[in-house]
């Protein structure tokens, strides 16, 4: 069964752009609990590195993640395609 590039590209940046959203959402609402948070899961300390979150960059931030994420989705969608017809 073949993928359809453009179509799971759309659906992985999509998705992605959604989790971004909530993130920006927590950092906009409490970022220092939201950076100790991040610091636990990564088992690294954050503090002082958090930062004012501007509509500019949220809309920077999701938009270059959602593009970057579907090119790696179509690309991985591809090669997926071109290995199976082998």
């Amino acid at each position: 069964m073949k993928l359809d590039v453009r179509g799971l590209s759309i659906a992985v940046g999509t998705v992605i752009a959604a989790a971004f959203s909530v993130c920006a959402f927590f950092v906009a609402v409490a970022p220092e609990g939201t950076a100790a948070f991040l610091g636990y899961l990564l088992h690294i300390n954050l503090s002082g590195l958090t930062r004012a979150l501007t509509w500019p960059s949220y809309f920077a931030g999701a938009s270059a993640v959602a593009v970057w994420t579907g090119l790696w989705a179509a690309v991985t969608a591809k090669l997926y395609n071109f290995l199976i017809s082998r």
